[in-house]
C-alpha cells in the first residue's frame, strides 16, 4: 500500500506581496496606483494577501502588481507558479543551470538533493559559452 502525503496550501505569493507592501508602508490603494493598470483594484489585491484567490493570475497582472510592488516580474511569477502550480526552482551551485520540479516540498532532504545533483551534473556537463 501507498503512503498518501498531506500537503499544505501553498502562500508564497500572498506572502510575498503582503510582505512588500508592509515593507514599503504602502496601503492597497498606493499599490494600485503604483501599478498603473486600471484593471488592477484594492480588492483583488486584498484577496490575493488572503490567499482567497483560486484561480492563477494572469500574466499580465502580476506584471502591473511587480510594478506597484517595485519587486521584478521574475519573483512574483515564481512565488505564483509555487503557490498556484506547486513548481518551484532549484539551481546548480554556480546558478548556470536550474530545474523547475513540481511538489519539491512533498520530496525528503535526501530526494531534494538528489536532484540539486542532477542539475549540478547537467551544468558541469554543458559547453560554456566564451
Amino acid at each position: 500500500m501507498m503512503a498518501t502525503m498531506t500537503t499544505t496550501p501553498r502562500d508564497d505569493l500572498s506572502r510575498l506581496v503582503r510582505g512588500r507592501r508592509a515593507e514599503l508602508g504602502r496601503s492597497l490603494a498606493q499599490v494600485v496606483r503604483a501599478a498603473g493598470d486600471p484593471s488592477l483594484n484594492e480588492s483583488w489585491v486584498n484577496r490575493l494577501e488572503l490567499g482567497q484567490l483560486r484561480d492563477v493570475p494572469k500574466r499580465e497582472r502580476l506584471a502591473s502588481l511587480a510594478r506597484g510592488l517595485q519587486l521584478p516580474f521574475a519573483e512574483l511569477a515564481r512565488a505564483a507558479a509555487a503557490q498556484y502550480l506547486g513548481l518551484q526552482e532549484t539551481w546548480s551551485g554556480d546558478h548556470q543551470a536550474r530545474a523547475v520540479v513540481a511538489h519539491m516540498e512533498e520530496l525528503t532532504p535526501a530526494e531534494r538533493e538528489q536532484v540539486r545533483a542532477i542539475v549540478e551534473a547537467f551544468a558541469r556537463s554543458r559547453p560554456r559559452a566564451e
